[in-house]
């Protein structure tokens, strides 16, 4: 997935810079709030249970994008950090039953 958005950016004429790292920031930010939107319109404002819609599957697809672009623009590996965070909550698991922080 990575590669995929790394060759769409540099193809786009608005991307043959980096976002500024802030930027790429607020963006991030500002998709997880429209995700977040697009959820409570699906549960009607957590009236109901969730089900899929296309604009959550799309706003879903806005924070991924942003994110491999983000890992793209600082040149670091979206996959290894998952990998690491997963290591992380695997040894939480085993040594505190939960995923959580113990801070």
């Amino acid at each position: 997935m990575q590669e995929k958005v790394k060759v769409f950016n540099e193809n786009r004429n608005a991307h043959l810079k980096p976002m500024p790292t802030y930027a790429r920031l607020l963006d991030i930010q500002s998709e997880m709030g429209e995700l977040a939107k697009e959820y409570l319109k699906a549960t009607k404002y957590g009236t109901e249970d969730f089900n899929l819609t296309k604009d959550f599957e799309l706003e879903f697809g806005d924070v991924l994008y942003s994110l491999l672009s983000l890992s793209n623009d600082l040149n670091f590996s979206a996959e290894n950090s998952l990998d690491l965070v997963l290591k992380k909550y695997q040894e939480r698991l085993t040594k505190n039953n939960n995923m959580g922080s113990s801070n």
